[in-house]
């Protein structure tokens, strides 16, 4: 693949040699014709400059009349894709097109004019770990449209970054760039799997109304305020401390609930990527068997108990992990705990402070080729980078 950076290197060095050779033209007739008295020299002379400040004056003005966009047209699932695993009712709830780790993303770009055809334009930029570029010699007045295929989406933000629009004249003597706009166009959900055949009517209970999150009586912890909230459940003194309104939250009363505790800073990109694949399907089997899930990770915000039945609220802060908004909470209080780590000394002590209260624990050992599972006192496996497990 020609390097991007050479290429439009390239394509500068190019676009001057034209407007000095063109210019050069025009200079070396306006000198032959004053040596030669050859009248209509003169007059090409002048024709070759003025050629030159109408493709100047061309590009700023189909500069000025073009609008860039950016826009996801289709998904096509990879291999490993989960959706044959969802329930119908789970995809209703979802996302229109939800993206995982390994799909095929078609991205439509976009140029549309604010009044008449213009061109020549080009679009170019990056998109997740792809350059991609696209142009065309006429713009009509409807717009257009070109789809581009970006194979093998990564976990986490699909951003369209660097983007830049290249208005030009016919000639290639000039152009004009602006910048398209940053944007996220999509978000890559991490893969996930279920570990464990769950029974019918487990199956049957999780698809039954669940009781509204916060309405139990067991404290939970706090989270910020938001509108609606009833003000008994204002916590002040907390309030107070962090200096905004934060509000008592409660675990829904009968649901287990579900502790996923996972590495704050992982070693690689492939640590934090297994991290969440196995985090997710943790998170999957829970839902499916009827509980709550709720993600954390030491000096990140944790999710919601709102959020703790919802798997797309789930897969989309995995899908941001570790990149999440900065919290000092401590950890959640929980039933059951499940830690998900690139070490076994990183979350050992949240794992025994649920121990401690009665609650179940068991962890995953991430990165640790040919470990063995078990563990005196919490159950470790040890699984290695590739999926699934």
């Amino acid at each position: 693949m020609p390097c991007r950076r050479c290429g439009r290197g390239s394509l500068n060095a190019t676009r001057a040699v034209r407007l000095a050779g063109a210019l050069l033209l025009g200079l070396v007739l306006y000198l032959y014709g004053a040596t030669s008295e050859v009248a209509w020299l003169f007059l090409l002379a002048f024709w070759i400059a003025g050629f030159a400040v109408a493709a100047y004056l061309y590009a700023r003005w189909n500069a000025g009349g073009l609008r860039a966009r950016i826009e996801v047209a289709g998904v096509r699932p990879g291999p490993a894709s989960p959706l044959a695993e969802l329930p119908e009712p789970w995809l209703r709830a979802g996302p229109a097109q939800p993206v995982f780790e390994g799909d095929s993303l078609t991205v439509r770009l976009v140029l549309e004019t604010t009044s008449g055809a213009r061109g020549p334009a080009r679009l170019r930029g990056r998109l997740g770990d792809s350059e991609v570029s696209a142009g065309a010699g006429l713009v009509p007045r409807s717009g257009w449209r070109r789809d581009v295929e970006v194979p093998a989406i990564r976990r986490g933000p699909i951003e369209a970054a660097g983007w830049r629009l290249e208005a030009s004249d016919p000639l290639g003597l000039f152009r004009h760039l602006a910048p398209a706009g940053d944007s996220e166009v999509g978000l890559g959900l991490p893969l996930f799997a279920s570990f464990r055949r769950p029974s019918a009517h487990r199956e049957l209970e999780a698809s039954l109304a669940a009781p509204r999150a916060g309405a139990g009586n067991e404290l939970f912890g706090v989270r910020q305020y938001r509108p609606g909230d009833p003000l008994r459940r204002i916590h002040w003194r907390s309030s107070a401390r962090r200096g905004e309104l934060v509000v008592r939250e409660y675990e829904p009363p009968g649901l287990r609930l579900l502790g996923i505790f996972c590495d704050p800073d992982p070693s690689t990109e492939a640590v934090a990527d297994q991290v969440a694949r196995i985090a997710a399907s943790e998170a999957f089997d829970c839902l499916r068997d009827g509980g709550v899930v709720v993600l954390w990770a030491p000096g990140c915000e944790a999710t919601s108990v709102r959020e703790g039945r919802s798997l797309w609220a789930l897969l989309e802060w995995l899908a941001r992990y570790p990149d999440l908004p900065e919290s000092d909470e401590e950890p959640p209080s929980v039933a059951d705990a499940v830690s998900v780590a690139g070490s076994p000394e990183v979350l050992g002590d949240e794992l025994y402070g649920v121990r401690r209260r009665g609650g179940e624990v068991r962890s995953w050992l991430v990165g640790v080729e040919g470990g063995e599972e078990g563990g005196e006192e919490v159950p470790t496996r040890c699984v290695g980078l590739a999926w699934p497990v």
